[in-house]
């Protein structure tokens, strides 16, 4: 390795403490199996960086993508149970980001390349973690890119840091102001912050600001913690930062902070439970703390969500504007009539379109989006008639959603569902899977060809959504969020998609659906008793 740091002019000129960080070290995260060393993997990729320029990053890493990239096309599916080392990457399925990034850095090392492994400690609004790595470019800028998958940015644009929680950097050498060294003597530190080799590196990515809040709780802890939520943890919450607690001046200060972020600020008893030292806040994208949470009159809240729509799905509804349902008696609709209208945006439920029949029946009808989006983002689809026409060919119709107490079940006792095939013969498609998430977006119709001219009424559809409305028949557990923990309040079944309860406006709560799904975020209750999420 010093011979190589001889032969490249950025190694050259590296700092000698950075060439023994970055470098020198043979695994880039140091819980990491030890299966091969730094020779191997220089045996592996040096000859293929041979004839390009290692001082350009972008085509260091280009090229290594590439070869894993062709080797790939070499190899089965994995086959084995254990690890084997950095031959894991030549195989076909599922890889995770851990070793991606763990082979990646450290067999960039083994060329010369000053590399390291980075993670996000959470996502805001999402479960899980990811693990990325960094390469050093000529001007001492830390780069972020996905080995196998992107390629450094000199803006580091390639990287997504909308969503993401704190970044720590896996280092050689100890970092003396992480909770290892600064705790207290049998103070209890989270498994995800209790290692000496850690280095909160946020700032090289994205803004960060110097926080300090009033601590006036008893004990010994020389630490307190800013956690976010995250659904996927037993306490349904995540430490991201840490700050060092001062006794005399009864106050914490935390040091990386990123702004645009909800938190919960808690310590922990010896026993790893976690208290609050103060209320829940959002730090506002100019580094400001504002309260949510001021308890106010008692509320009949009406839940109907577990997590806020998406926008970009809402974005898909609101662009189906303007479709239409067109009716013919000739499969190739050269004569057909325009006989409903999407006139307004969708809700993530199912609704009904009524069509204009009066020159009906027709034996053919067709969804038709419109030029400027041809896209059926249109997850479930009915064709509903009236029984009193006495077709055969008709199933129970889905009912339509009741969402509050004050709503009457919509049922039409008339309502059935026309068909044009037996429904275990159209199941695999989008549009009659069951399935809210999936849809025949690749198309800009939708046909549904009967064998003789029938009565269709309504068309009840669903737009294209996350399905993290309240689904009857799942079950659910509400939380509340009271000193530092989610204490559960109910557990109900809901028959209809609402959950009513009484709360005090500003409460925070947490609702669960057991049955299914993962995306969850905490939401507090409004003046108006509605529900609010902490991130729209």
């Amino acid at each position: 390795m010093f011979e190589l740091k001889e032969q490249i002019a950025s190694l050259r000129r590296l700092p000698t403490e950075d060439f023994y960080e970055y470098v020198l070290p043979y695994r880039s995260i140091p819980d990491f199996s030890l299966i091969d060393f730094s020779d191997v993997y220089a045996a592996f990729m040096n000859k293929y960086l041979s004839a390009i320029n290692k001082d350009s990053l972008q085509e260091v890493v280009r090229r290594y993508n590439y070869v894993i990239g062709r080797t790939r096309e070499f190899f089965p599916p994995y086959p084995y149970k254990e690890e084997v080392g950095y031959q894991e990457l030549f195989f076909h399925g599922f890889h995770d980001c851990i070793p991606i990034a763990n082979y990646g850095a450290t067999i960039l090392k083994a060329c010369g390349i000053p590399s390291a492994v980075e993670f996000n400690v959470g996502y805001k609004s999402f479960q899980g973690r990811h693990y990325h790595a960094v390469v050093l470019d000529e001007n001492k800028k830390w780069l972020a890119f996905n080995p196998e998958s992107s390629c450094p940015q000199k803006d580091n644009s390639s990287f997504k840091t909308e969503d993401v929680l704190n970044i720590y950097r896996f280092m050689y050498s100890e970092q003396k102001d992480t909770p290892f060294f600064l705790e207290k003597e049998g103070e209890y530190i989270p498994d995800i912050l209790d290692s000496p080799f850690i280095k909160d590196v946020t700032s090289h990515l994205m803004k960060t600001v110097s926080l300090t809040l009033p601590y006036k709780e008893y004990g010994n802890n020389n630490l307190a913690y800013l956690a976010a939520f995250n659904s996927g943890t037993p306490t349904g919450l995540i430490p991201v930062t840490w700050g060092s607690i001062n006794r005399s001046d009864k106050r914490v200060t935390f040091s990386s902070v990123i702004p645009d972020r909800f938190y919960f600020p808690i310590y922990y008893t010896p026993f790893g439970k976690s208290r609050s030292f103060g209320n829940p806040f959002y730090l506002n994208k100019e580094g400001k703390m504002e309260r949510v949470d001021i308890e106010g009159k008692l509320k009949n809240v009406n839940l109907i969500r577990k997590f806020p729509a998406k926008r970009w799905l809402a974005e898909k509804a609101e662009r189906l504007i303007g479709t239409v349902i067109l009716a013919s008696n000739e499969p190739n609709f050269k004569e057909c009539d325009t006989v409903g209208v999407i006139s307004k945006t969708l809700l993530p439920y199912f609704q009904d379109i009524k069509l204009d029949m009066n020159k009906g029946p027709y034996q053919y009808y067709r969804i038709r989006t419109t030029k400027e989006f041809p896209h059926a983002t249109i997850s479930e689809l009915e064709f509903i008639t009236d029984a009193r026409y006495g077709y055969k060919n008709v199933i129970p119709a889905s009912p339509l959603p009741v969402l509050s107490p004050d709503d009457v079940l919509s049922v039409d006792k008339f309502d059935v569902r026309l068909m044009d095939a037996p429904l275990e013969q159209i199941k695999w498609k989008a549009e009659y899977d069951g399935n809210p998430q999936t849809s025949p977006g690749a198309y800009p119709t939708i046909s549904f060809n009967l064998s003789k001219p029938q009565y269709v009424t309504k068309v009840r559809m669903m737009p294209l959504n996350a399905d993290n409305g309240i689904v009857p028949g799942n079950q659910y557990e509400l939380f509340y969020w009271k000193n530092g923990e989610w204490e559960k309040l109910l557990e109900q079944q809901p028959k209809f998609n609402h959950i009513a309860i009484e709360a005090h406006s500003g409460s925070f709560f947490w609702l669960r659906n057991i049955t299914g799904g993962k995306e969850e975020l905490p939401f507090y209750v409004d003046n108006n008793g509605d529900q609010r999420f902490i991130y729209p």
